[in-house]
C-alpha cells in the first residue's frame, strides 16, 4: 500500500444508503407537492449538503424553506436511513486489511456524524476509525477542505502520504482543494470518465483494488506534464513507488543469516526469527520479485490472498453475540413467562434440557472447577487469535470470556496434574537437593573425624553446619561455611534461625513457592505491564492502555504461554517445574510478537522492535529490582549485626 493515511467519503463509497436517502427524500417531497421527481434524480444529489440537494430537486431558493426541508429530512432519516444502509460487499475486509497494516483511517462526509456511527459501530469495534467528521464539524460543507485538513491536524498525517476516496466529483474536487491524492470508486451515479477530469491516483471498479499497488500499463497510461507529476487526462502518478533494495540492506540480510549459521545454542533461534522477519519486510516493502515473476505468481496467490484474508477477517471478529430470543418462554426454575434467552428474574437461560450423556460430563466438570462455556472459549482463541481476543476483552466484551487470573489459577493447576503423570519426581526435587546437602555434610564428617588438628575442630563446629542444613541448597554455599566466610547470606539466615517463627515463615515460603507456578508468573506480571507500557507509549496514540489494563493484558499472555506449555510437556518428557515455562526463550519471543501485533494492530516489522524493546525494559526494569532489593537486604543484615 502507498499511503499511510486513508479518508473515506461514506456515502456510495463505504456504504449504499441510497435507500434510505431516497425514502426520506421521497416522503419531503411528496408532503409538499413535488411528486415528479425520480429516483435517479434524487442519488444525483448524494454527497451535496441537503440545503443544495433540495434546492437541485424543487427549484427553491428561500433559505427559510430550505432549512424547514432539510428539519424534516431529518427527523424521517432517525426511523428510515440506519436500516436501509448497508455496507458494500468488500468494505469491511478492506478496512479491516489496511487498519491491520498500520494505516489511520478517517471518514469525511456531510452526513451527521451520529448517523455515520449508527451504522458502524454495528459492524466494527468502538474506536475502530482514528476520526470521524461529519457534517455538524465542519462550517463549510465539501468541496470546501476544511473536513479533510481537520483529520489531517487531528492524526498528525502530512498531505503527501494521505488518500482521500470518494465516489463523486464533490469529493474530487475536495481533494484537489486540500492538496491531497484522491482514488476514485464508481459505486455510485458518478461515472469514471467524470472523475477523470479531476487529478486522482487511481479510478477504482472496487475498494479492493486499494490493496494492490498497480499502476496504469503503458498501453493505457496517459502522458504526463514533468512539472506537476499530473497527467492531461487527470491521472497522478503514485508518489510512493516501490524502491529497490539498497547494498546497506543487502549487506545487513548477509550478516543476519552469517550469525543465524553462527548460533551456538541449539535451542535459540533469534537470529534465524530476524533474519526471516528482515527478508519478509524486504519482499513486501522494496522490488526484489521481478514483475514478470509477480505476472506469473498473482493468477494462483491471489485466491490464496483471499481466503487467507477471509480467515483472518474472522480472526479478528471472533465468536459473535448471539441473537436474542425474540419468542416467550417459561421459566423451569421460578414460573415467570419473559421474552429474549434468559429469565429476567432469576436469569436462568431458556436452554435448559434433560440431562444426558452429551451434557453430562460438561456439567460434571463445571462442579469440579466452577468452569462456564466461557472457559474453553478462551483457550480456543489464546490458540489462534490472542491479540484480538484480549482486546475485545479490554473493550468491554467480556461475558463470553474467563476471567484471566482465573484462568490463570486453573491452567496452573492442570499444569500440575501433567507434571504429576509425565515427570512426578518433578515436584520432589527441593527434597532430593536437601537430602544430597546431608549426604554432602556426612562426608564432610567423616572427613573431620580424621583430623585430629584442635586448629581445625575449633574452626569448623560440625553443630553450626547441622543448623544450617534446610536453608542450604547448594555445595557452593556448604563450601563457604565451611570456609567460615560472614557473608550477606549467612548474616541473613543466623538472623532468622535465631526467631522460630521468621525461621517457620521461611521455611513455607521456600516450600510453597517452589512448583507454585501461578505465584511465579504473577510476580513477573507487574514487571512486563510496565514494560509494554513503555515500550509502546506513543503521544499520537488517543487510546492507550493504562498500568493496570496492561496487568490484565499480561496475564492472558501468561495463560496462552503456560496453555502451550501444558500441550509441550508430555512431548518433553521432561518437566521444569523450578522455571517459567516449558517453552524456550525464541518460542516466548514469537508469541509476544504474535500477540501484540494483533492487540495494537501493527505490521509484523514493528510488532518485532517493539517487543525487543519491551524485553529490553524488563531486563533494565529487573536490575533496579534486584539492586533494589540487596540494598535491603545488605541494610536489614547491617541492622541485625549491630543489634546482636
Amino acid at each position: 500500500m502507498s499511503y499511510s493515511t486513508y479518508l473515506f467519503d461514506f456515502d456510495y463509497t463505504l456504504a449504499d444508503s441510497s435507500r434510505g436517502i431516497v425514502t426520506c427524500f421521497r416522503l419531503v417531497l411528496d408532503r409538499h407537492g413535488y411528486s415528479g421527481i425520480t429516483d435517479e434524480a434524487i442519488k444525483r444529489t448524494i454527497g451535496k449538503t441537503l440545503e443544495e440537494s433540495f434546492s437541485i430537486l424543487t427549484g427553491v431558493t428561500d433559505a427559510t424553506r430550505l432549512e424547514s426541508f432539510k428539519n424534516e429530512y431529518r427527523k424521517e432519516a432517525d426511523t428510515h436511513m440506519t436500516i436501509n444502509t448497508v455496507l458494500f460487499l468488500e468494505t469491511k475486509s478492506v478496512l479491516l486489511a489496511l487498519k491491520d497494516a498500520g494505516a489511520s483511517i478517517g471518514i469525511i462526509s456531510t452526513k451527521y456524524r451520529f448517523r455515520i456511527k449508527e451504522l458502524v459501530d454495528q459492524h466494527f469495534p468502538s474506536n475502530f476509525f482514528d476520526i470521524i467528521v461529519g457534517g455538524e464539524d465542519v462550517k463549510s460543507a465539501k468541496p470546501s477542505p476544511e473536513g479533510v485538513l481537520l483529520a489531517l491536524k487531528e492524526l498528525h498525517a502530512s498531505k503527501a502520504e494521505t488518500l482521500y476516496i470518494g465516489d463523486s466529483t464533490v469529493d474530487a474536487a475536495t481533494a484537489k482543494a486540500a492538496g491531497v491524492s484522491f482514488a476514485g470508486v464508481t459505486h455510485g451515479v458518478t461515472t469514471a470518465e467524470e472523475l477523470s477530469k479531476y487529478p486522482y491516483w487511481k479510478i477504482m471498479n472496487s475498494l479492493e483494488e486499494l490493496l494492490t499497488n498497480n499502476v496504469p500499463t503503458k498501453q493505457n497510461e496517459p502522458p504526463t506534464d514533468e512539472a506537476t507529476g499530473v497527467s492531461n487526462t487527470g491521472y497522478l502518478a503514485a508518489p510512493h513507488e516501490k524502491k529497490r533494495v539498497s547494498i546497506w540492506q543487502v549487506m545487513l540480510l548477509i550478516l543476519l543469516l552469517w550469525l543465524s549459521f553462527e548460533e551456538e545454542e541449539e535451542e535459540s533461534y533469534i537470529f534465524l526469527c530476524t533474519t526471516l522477519l528482515f527478508f519478509w519486510h524486504l519482499l513486501t516493502t522494496r522490488r526484489m520479485i521481478p514483475r514478470r515473476l509477480s505476472a506469473l505468481i498473482s493468477p494462483w496467490w491471489l485466491p490464496v490472498r483471499i481466503r487467507l484474508r477471509s480467515i483472518h477477517i474472522k480472526m479478528i471478529q471472533g465468536k459473535q453475540v448471539p441473537i436474542a430470543y425474540e419468542g416467550s418462554s417459561t421459566c423451569l426454575n421460578c414460573g415467570t413467562v419473559y421474552t429474549g434467552s434468559y429469565c429476567n428474574r432469576c436469569g436462568q437461560s431458556r436452554k435448559v434440557t434433560r440431562y444426558r450423556l452429551s451434557n453430562a460430563f460438561k456439567n460434571i466438570l463445571g462442579g469440579f472447577t466452577n468452569i462456564d462455556n466461557g472457559f474453553g472459549r478462551t483457550l480456543l482463541d489464546l490458540l489462534y487469535r490472542p491479540g484480538y481476543m484480549i482486546k475485545d476483552f479490554i473493550a468491554g466484551k467480556r461475558v463470553m470470556y474467563f476471567r484471566p487470573f482465573q484462568t490463570l489459577f486453573v491452567l496452573a493447576a492442570l499444569y500440575i496434574m501433567v507434571v504429576q503423570l509425565v515427570d512426578p519426581e518433578a515436584l520432589n526435587s527441593s527434597t532430593g537437593s536437601k537430602q544430597e546437602a546431608i549426604d554432602i555434610l556426612e562426608q564432610l564428617q567423616t572427613e573431620f573425624d580424621k583430623k585430629q588438628t584442635a586448629l581445625q575442630k575449633d574452626s569448623i563446629k560440625l553443630s553450626d553446619i547441622a543448623i544450617r542444613t534446610d536453608q542450604e541448597e547448594s555445595s557452593n554455599t556448604i563450601n563457604r561455611l565451611i570456609k567460615n566466610t560472614l557473608s550477606t547470606t549467612d548474616k541473613i539466615e543466623s538472623s532468622v534461625q535465631r526467631y522460630p517463627f521468621f525461621q517457620k515463615v521461611w521455611n513455607l515460603l521456600l516450600r510453597w513457592a517452589h512448583g507454585n507456578k501461578a505465584f511465579r508468573i504473577i510476580a513477573t506480571l507487574p514487571l512486563f505491564a510496565l514494560a509494554t507500557f513503555m515500550a509502546f507509549w506513543s503521544r499520537k496514540e488517543k487510546k492507550r492502555y493504562n498500568l493496570t489494563e496492561h496487568i490484565f493484558i499480561q496475564t492472558y499472555i501468561a495463560c496462552q504461554v503456560l496453555l502451550l506449555s501444558i500441550v509441550v510437556l508430555p512431548f518433553n518428557g521432561c518437566a521444569a517445574v523450578d522455571e517459567l515455562y516449558e517453552l524456550p526463550l525464541s518460542m516466548i519471543f514469537v508469541l509476544f510478537c504474535w500477540d501484540y501485533k494483533q492487540l495494537y494492530r501493527c505490521t509484523w516489522w514493528k510488532s518485532f522492535w517493539h517487543t525487543l524493546l519491551m524485553f529490553f525494559y524488563s531486563l533494565i526494569l529487573l536490575i533496579l529490582f534486584a539492586v533494589l532489593v540487596l540494598g535491603l537486604v545488605i541494610t536489614f543484615a547491617y541492622i541485625a549485626g549491630v543489634i546482636l
